[in-house]
């Protein structure tokens, strides 16, 4: 039987806790079933705390408090219910944390991290150099952070060494179908996908993106080069066009717009047109064609190959899934 300890810190979002300890012992009854031992012993650890009161009407009764000597085979870091400006806070209230998990780490323990927990693990420096996931809108800040790591933000799950990762919100959940798929068989995992409404094998989560802008840089010139996508995305604007904008050579502009942004000026021009076209689909417009031309494209085959590359999806599978109906 494998212990698993689920962290439980004061600003842990509670159902992603719930959730979790929900699926795994929903795998232990489905292996208990086929008249197997349990392959799980479920806990919660607090970090400071065996109580701890979250900043709303719950609260987590924990086992054990990592100041306690016990030994653990998986650790599972839950996502953050906290917004972007608070996480460097959050990140030094729970220092010991920290380093708890590489300890573990060290001690041949498997480490989860879900969606946002992978600022946790990122901290650890246990990522260094090998791909990882998290929350699509969290991305863009840890590259920033935390450089050496191989941010994969179309990802669902990574796995690499002992480590697992997992995407945004729900989707953290294929994460854990994933593990349970290697700890008691596929067939388990596809039951519980099944019970729960899970999108078994999901492997993308780009189709829950929504693209912000990339605006966490410092370089005042490319700042004033996505403005001027921004405002003249519809029109068919050139590389040389932007460049001269702000008075930069092309191949200088590009160098910097990638640095800045992590794409090139015309990766980000596509995914300002497919947001755009995402935005009217959302709103209840239907015709993909016209929707095509409104965002600067001519040929609907090279809108639908970008859109698809971008979202994982096609226009019409997006407009068919988001669009807004009238209830009558």
């Amino acid at each position: 039987m494998k212990h698993i300890s689920i962290i439980i810190y004061e600003e842990v979002l509670p159902t992603a806790v719930s959730t979790t300890a929900a699926l795994l012992a929903s795998a232990n009854e489905a292996v208990v079933r086929k008249g197997l031992p349990a392959p799980f012993r479920i806990e919660l650890v607090g970090v400071r705390l065996k109580t701890v009161q979250l900043n709303m009407p719950i609260r987590f009764d924990c086992s054990k408090t990592l100041a306690d000597e016990f030994d653990t085979d998986i650790v599972i870091i839950p996502p953050m219910g906290t917004d972007p400006a608070g996480i460097d806070s959050l990140l030094s209230k729970n220092r010991e944390l920290i380093g708890w998990v590489k300890d573990k780490y060290d001690k041949e323990a498997e480490i989860i991290s879900l969606c946002t927990g992978t600022y946790f693990l990122a901290e650890c420096g246990l990522l260094n150099g090998m791909p990882a996931t998290s929350h699509w809108g969290a991305i863009e800040d840890l590259q920033q952070r935390y450089p050496l790591i191989d941010f994969k933000a179309e990802h669902v799950v990574t796995h690499s060494k002992a480590i697992i990762t997992g995407g945004g919100g729900f989707s953290a959940l294929n994460a854990l179908l994933y593990f349970i798929e290697t700890h008691c068989g596929k067939d388990i995992a596809v039951e519980l996908s099944k019970y729960y409404a899970l999108d078994y094998g999901r492997t993308s989560q780009n189709i829950f993106t929504i693209f912000s802008g990339r605006r966490q840089h410092n370089d005042d010139d490319i700042h004033k080069a996505q403005s001027y996508i921004e405002k003249k995305f519809e029109s068919d604007i050139s590389v040389e066009q932007i460049a001269r904008e702000v008075n930069m050579s092309k191949r200088n502009f590009i160098r910097r717009f990638k640095s800045a942004t992590s794409l090139s000026p015309i990766e980000f021009i596509q995914r300002i047109k497919v947001e755009a076209a995402k935005k009217a689909f959302e709103s209840g417009e239907t015709n993909i064609a016209a929707i095509t031309y409104s965002v600067g494209y001519n040929d609907l085959k090279t809108f639908r190959t970008v859109f698809k590359r971008i979202t994982g999806s096609t226009p019409v599978e997006y407009r068919n899934k988001y669009r807004t109906r009238t209830v009558a």
